[in-house]
């Protein structure tokens, strides 16, 4: 649904990204929301229609801080030492993993924010595929998978020597913020492909993991949003959205624990969506629409 970018007709760096700083505070606000991502709330409510009318230097400014998230918590060098030791070892210790799931946190949290926020509305090529390399990665050690883990680790490694990682670096300088317009349609692309899916009357375990990323994606951008612009408005939408990514993390974990023990089959065995998960789904999507 979301392809990585190709290209951009700016070759050049973004130099503005880095001034002015944001806070500690600001910053450990931020990234203690991405570690509520999927908080549960079965009380949060949204208001009568959402409202997608941001600038783009608001854009930017939510860009701007996942990026900064990003480049102050992110080391290259600890982050081959914890998959070396994936490599070596097939398992990692409570203190690795925390840390290996705070570093992908981040890279997922700058990931969703770029596709968001910047023009094209892409993940930057590279960087996507490391970010997705790490969530597999994740996986397999979570679980215990070990053959998985073995050729996983050695593609992450690739992705991590100096030359890549550079390249990785230089692709998230390259933003451009989106034009008001472009960014609503953008969204409403986005909750039109859950309602496509919402109208089948089963899909498979894949579907499900794609629809869950839309919602992963508008529990970033909120959580951006409530940090930099805080309003009743969205905290409620962000309280919202976390809990539906609560309800369908926890149902995904168990058709990925399926596919691992090979149970159901992940991209061909099809399921109703549970109607706790579905009714929040339409009550979301409708919501937007109004607008």
């Amino acid at each position: 649904m979301t392809t990585p970018a190709s290209g951009h007709r700016n070759t050049a760096p973004n130099s503005s990204l880095d001034e002015p700083r944001f806070s500690a505070e600001q910053c450990d606000t931020l990234f203690a929301a991405v570690l509520a991502h999927d908080e549960i709330d079965l009380n949060a409510t949204l208001p009568d229609a959402i409202h997608l009318d941001y600038t783009p230097e608001q854009l930017t400014q939510c860009y701007r801080i996942c990026r900064q998230l990003w480049k102050d918590g992110v080391d290259r060098k600890t982050l081959v030492g914890i998959v070396e030791k994936i490599y070596r070892q097939r398992a990692l210790s409570a203190e690795d993993q925390l840390q290996f799931n705070h570093v992908r946190a981040r890279f997922k949290h700058l990931r969703f924010a770029y596709v968001a926020c910047d023009e094209r509305h892409r993940y930057p090529r590279v960087f996507h595929w490391l970010t997705a390399t790490m969530g597999y990665l994740q996986d397999a050690v979570r679980n215990r998978q070990n053959a998985a883990m073995g050729h996983l680790a050695i593609r992450a490694r690739l992705f991590l020597t100096r030359l890549v990682f550079n390249l990785i670096v230089n692709e998230i300088d390259r933003f451009q913020p989106s034009t008001p317009s472009a960014f609503q349609a953008y969204v409403h692309r986005q909750l039109g492909f859950l309602q496509l899916h919402l109208a089948k009357h089963k899909i498979t375990s894949k579907e499900f993991h794609e629809m869950r990323k839309v919602i992963s994606r508008q529990v970033a951008l909120y959580d951006n949003l409530k940090v930099l612009y805080p309003s009743p408005c969205h905290h409620s939408i962000s309280r919202y959205l976390s809990t539906i990514n609560g309800l369908m993390g926890a149902l995904h974990d168990e058709l990925i624990a399926k596919k691992f023990e090979k149970t159901q089959d992940y991209y061909a065995d099809a399921f109703e969506i549970p109607e706790e998960i579905r009714h929040r789904l339409t009550v979301l999507t409708s919501r937007y629409f109004k607008a």
